[in-house]
């Protein structure tokens, strides 16, 4: 795991905000690692499992073996659920079947010839379709199918850095990942405008990064492209492009 604030800090290093200011503030850097984590993880799941290396820092991502019920063949997906991995299974009677999953052309043609169309024996299935709470569905066939088992890889947790300031000193200070209630002493406010006072006290929003220390060199190289994007420092943009290619390969 990675303390999210701990990335803030390697940042504002690579940055040299020593030399520069603090040309990246909080608020900032929280919208930027948005969007790096994501574009992260897709770029992961764009070679899955390719090599070692994907497989562990996708470990942390897989959910195996969740079971759903189906109605007439239908039945929603996880919460968290993010893309399936893997085949998912049936019990036809004590057997386990794997199910083919399909696209909704492959169906149509599988369905048109009795030769090919779903079975208990050889079950297809499609991902989509929403229900009324905006959930994927998933749909076997045959639709006398009452349970399906799949893997798939779950939502990434948004990270975040919550903080409060100091209304002096203008130091910052940064709250943990916790569910513990968070104090905001006198003489500082909190990142929404709350005042600080003895009896002040938040929830702290922070959410730290699933990844580890292995990922970190592209997160970073990552998030310095995006603010080198952003400042006047060609040298510091063409830096960041060629560290985040070779930490890419």
């Amino acid at each position: 795991m990675l303390y999210v604030q701990d990335v803030y800090q390697f940042l504002l290093d690579e940055i040299r905000s020593d030399k520069r200011g603090l040309s990246v503030s909080v608020d900032e850097f929280n919208r930027q690692l948005r969007l790096v984590n994501q574009e992260i993880y897709d770029q992961y799941i764009s070679s899955f499992e390719k090599d070692i290396e994907n497989v562990d820092s996708l470990g942390w991502f897989k959910v195996h073996n969740w079971g759903i019920d189906l109605t007439l063949g239908v039945g929603t997906m996880p919460v968290n659920y993010y893309q399936v991995i893997g085949k998912p299974r049936i019990l036809d009677g004590t057997t386990t079947r794997r199910v083919d999953l399909v696209s909704e052309f492959e169906d149509s043609a599988r369905e048109d010839d009795f030769l090919t169309m779903a079975t208990t024996t050889n079950p297809t299935c499609r991902i989509g379709g929403v229900n009324t709470v905006g959930q994927v569905q998933i749909r076997v066939k045959p639709t006398t199918v009452t349970k399906v088992w799949v893997d798939y890889l779950k939502m990434l947790d948004v990270p975040f850095l919550d903080y409060y300031t100091n209304d002096t000193t203008y130091v910052t200070t940064f709250l943990a990942d916790t569910s513990v209630a968070q104090s905001i002493p006198t003489g500082s406010t909190y990142r929404d405008g709350t005042v600080g006072g003895a009896a002040v006290t938040v929830t702290s929003l922070t959410q730290d990064m699933v990844w580890d220390d292995g990922d970190l060199s592209l997160i970073i190289t990552k998030l310095v492209n995006r603010v080198a994007k952003q400042l006047p420092d060609e040298l510091l943009l063409q830096a960041s492009t060629a560290e985040q290619i070779k930490s890419e390969a």
